[in-house]
């Protein structure tokens, strides 16, 4: 939950509502929106899980039982117009994940942190090959992991989030002595160690195929206590 609240807030694809706004008033308008919209949907998925759980109709050892229960529910043109705009959700948030990132080398890592002379032209390039790797790494990072459960891998993502922009955020808007070498330092140890967490934590080891568990692993419960 402390990863959902902290990571929520610091999306890229809600961060990038900074840049895409006229003015500072429609940046915190369209932030506010966005958050609350996030926040709602993790909000009512808590307490429709809870309350499918207690009813009986959730099996909590299960996955991904969304779209089964849906189309009992529903039915089947009901269910296919739902699953339609399922798919454009994630279409919507994929295709702003991408664009962020490809602004992020484009604009600020190449141009701005190395600083290279750069024409329009060649940002543009970048952007693109950006977007073209991202999108490999992601359909092959999908393939591997496609036997998990999405919740649990949203769940790293939010984690990830949370640990490398919330604490920069937080120290831009409310620390006066923040320095651009401490946010980048702080950026880059909240990846690392979260990652480093995701990777050397017993889910790993149990979807890598590895039978042996880390009893007593300390940080099983979740990954997020570096957002703090």
């Amino acid at each position: 939950m402390i990863a959902l609240f902290f990571g929520t807030a610091t999306l890229p694809h809600v961060l990038i509502r900074h840049y895409t706004v006229p003015d500072s008033t429609a940046a915190r308008r369209s932030i506010i929106v966005a958050i609350s919209a996030i926040g709602l949907f993790y909000i009512l998925t808590l307490f429709l899980g809870l309350g499918a759980i207690a009813n009986g109709v959730l099996n909590p050892e299960t996955d991904n039982m969304s779209a089964p229960l849906l189309a009992r529910s529903f039915g089947g043109v009901l269910f296919a117009i739902i699953t339609a705009l399922a798919f454009a959700t994630v279409l919507g948030s994929v295709s702003g994940l991408i664009v962020a990132a490809s602004g992020a080398v484009a604009n600020d890592l190449l141009d701005r942190f190395f600083k290279r002379s750069m024409t329009e032209k060649t940002k543009v390039l970048a952007a693109k090959l950006t977007a073209v790797t991202v999108g490999i790494l992601a359909v092959i990072l999908g393939i591997l992991f496609k036997g998990v459960n999405v919740g649990f891998l949203v769940g790293w993502e939010f984690a990830v989030a949370a640990s490398a922009n919330f604490p920069a955020i937080i120290m831009v808007h409310f620390w006066k002595r923040t320095t651009a070498p401490g946010i980048i330092s702080s950026i880059f140890v909240g990846i690392i160690v979260s990652l480093g967490i995701i990777m050397a934590g017993p889910d790993m080891f149990r979807l890598s195929g590895f039978q042996k568990q880390m009893r007593g692993y300390p940080w099983a419960a979740g990954n997020y206590f570096d957002a703090a």
